[in-house]
């Protein structure tokens, strides 16, 4: 089976300055679940249509295995944008599964039923269908095509909201922009389609009617679940199309063996993985490539971009982790905040209100209060107390500073880099060093205290 996708239309509904199959649902393009859907199904050779911003739409998909082809006119219709990619499949003998761009809640599952159904009326009733079209029946079909059909079943025609008749609103059968065609008949009657009087457009359902007419065979296919057929063509649209595939990729992973403490309020994205037995609280985002291991416990209100997480590990609430790599068995926060490729070492702890970019910290470190950690590397099990601040940054440039192993830095130091400090050293706390510390070494540098008798009453009066 091959597949076509129609992109390229304007979607004027969206009010947006770019082509509303770009905007995103957790992170993705709306047509990359679209795209998904089809690769997962049995399509072998997939194109994709474009038209209005045609680059931007390729560019958001550049690195899939698809062929493009362009509609010159945005506004001809679904019909005119299959016409654009029949160089495709005007000479294949099977059949083409074309689908709207704009219908992100589509299952893989369900375009592998849909064409097992034409092979079983093949084998069963020894009818070749012409096209199979899926639909769903819906409590209010405003702003749908709606789907007319005879006694025994085959499509007469799917009538568009805007060229329906009073009679014909009133069906609550409709389309769900989800087709497959036998090939050689699609090219058969889709020359033979007329524009609309009301709108100009070439509409790709009015084929069913042409169908109908030969004596073809068209049926209906119903789709298990409703949201499938439903297609985003506001931003309310989008925003409750979103939280049907949220919802969908919390159930998956609840169902592998995690725990989702109030999952309606916890987002995570499609490419993020849990291994197992995860623990997850409320307010919880995890984006990206984000792989959270096994064991794992994230608070309430964490943010994970880009980061993988070893087993075993406990992120308190409210810390921001991003780009970084956390180890066994770490614990991070309360309101800790890791960036720029961090790498904590096993059973290390970066505690609450400690932010540290770009460092590699080895294990059983312990930096539990108040300090910024910059462009460092620190020794397995060493000690950094309240209030240390790593001094990286002249106003031209970024320097590293290097802490051996078992050392302690004492609260309130400040280290100015470049600068090394040596493995078993100790820096007496509210030093500013900036001279390397050898190893074994006490370091002291701060102002002799001064004690001036009798002034502290002086000068509470």
């Amino acid at each position: 089976m091959k597949a076509v996708i129609l992109s390229a239309g304007v979607g004027s509904r969206f009010r947006s300055e770019k082509n509303k199959v770009l905007h995103t649902i957790l992170g993705k393009p709306m047509i990359w679940y679209v795209l998904q859907a089809v690769k997962n199904s049995s399509a072998e050779n997939i194109a994709i249509v474009v038209g209005h911003m045609a680059q931007e739409v390729k560019k958001a998909i550049e690195s899939e295995a698809v062929s493009f082809y362009y509609q010159s006119n945005p506004k001809g219709g679904t019909a005119d944008a299959l016409i654009a990619s029949a160089d495709m499949w005007r000479s294949y003998d099977g059949y083409l599964l074309v689908i709207n761009a704009d219908t992100p809640l589509i299952k893989s599952q369900t375009l592998k039923n849909m064409e097992r159904f034409i092979h079983m009326v093949k084998e069963y009733e020894n009818v070749t269908l012409s096209a199979v079209v899926l639909t769903g029946f819906l409590p209010d079909p405003t702003g749908y095509g709606r789907v007319i059909k005879d006694s025994e079943g085959n499509v007469i025609k799917i009538t568009e909201e805007k060229e329906a008749s009073f009679e014909e609103k009133k069906v609550n059968e409709v389309n769900g922009g989800v087709y497959i065609f036998y090939a050689p008949h699609l090219i058969e009657c889709i020359f033979h389609i007329k524009p609309s009087e009301k709108t100009g457009e070439l509409y790709l359902t009015d084929v069913f009617k042409i169908m109908y007419q030969r004596g073809y065979k068209t049926r209906t296919f119903m789709a298990e679940d409703a949201s499938e057929i439903m297609g985003v063509n506001t931003r309310w649209d989008l925003a409750i199309a979103e939280n049907v595939v949220r919802l969908r990729i919390l159930q998956y992973w609840a169902e592998k063996g995690n725990t989702l403490h109030q999952p309606e309020s916890i987002w995570i994205d499609p490419d993020v993985v849990l291994e197992g037995d995860v623990e997850i609280y409320s307010d919880v985002t995890l984006s990206g490539k984000t792989k959270i291991g096994r064991g794992c416990v994230i608070g309430r209100g964490c943010v994970v971009i880009n980061s993988t997480l070893g087993s075993g590990v406990v992120l308190e609430p409210y810390s921001i982790i991003k780009d970084s790599r956390i180890m066994d068995d770490a614990r991070i926060g309360p309101f800790a905040h890791l960036r720029n490729e961090c790498v904590i070492g096993e059973k290390s702890e970066i505690g609450n209100f400690v932010e540290v970019k770009k460092s590699a910290i080895g294990k059983d470190v312990k930096a539990k209060h108040l300090a910024y950690i910059g462009d460092a590397h620190i020794g397995d099990g060493t000690n950094i107390g309240a209030g240390v601040v790593f001094a990286n940054f002249d106003g031209k440039r970024k320097y590293e500073a290097h802490v051996g192993s078992g050392a302690f830095i004492g609260s309130n130091s400040l280290l100015v880099a470049p600068l090394k400090i040596g493995d078993f050293s100790y820096i007496a706390g509210g030093s500013v060093v900036t001279k390397d510390v050898p190893d074994g070494d006490l370091a002291i540098a701060r102002p002799q205290l001064r004690l001036l008798k009798g002034k502290g009453r002086e000068k509470l009066k």
